[in-house]
């Protein structure tokens, strides 16, 4: 006898790409084009750093806004992120000035993923 194959609803609001569980999305704005500086030992690279000492990154989108605000994808960690953006914000501006980009105002928001648009 075949069995029919269930499948998971639709209606959830959790993110999900196989196989991290859940999904969160925010941008951090360095202030300051970071183009200059955006090679291994540069300060893209080292906000790179910052973030993967607390989060695992899954995906990273380019420079945007005159190359100062980059948006990433992260393994949520199912928290409050108001509390995380301020840890992250701190982490960053910790940096300084790196490799001739200051880093000492940067920001950071989490965003929830919104596809609806007005027609």
């Amino acid at each position: 006898m075949q069995q029919s194959q269930a499948n998971p609803p639709a209606t959830t609001t959790a993110v999900s790409t196989a196989p991290t569980p859940e999904v969160s999305f925010f941008s951090v704005d360095y202030i300051n084009s970071v183009s200059g500086s955006a090679g291994p030992r540069g300060a893209q690279a080292a906000v790179l750093f910052k973030i993967q000492e607390t989060l695992t990154i899954i995906d990273i989108g380019p420079l945007t806004n005159s190359n100062t605000e980059q948006t990433f994808a992260v393994e949520s960690q199912n928290g409050d992120n108001v509390a995380l953006g301020f840890t992250l914000r701190t982490a960053i501006r910790s940096l300084g000035t790196y490799d001739g980009v200051n880093l000492s105002s940067a920001t950071v928001t989490f965003q929830d993923l919104d596809f609806t648009s007005q027609v």
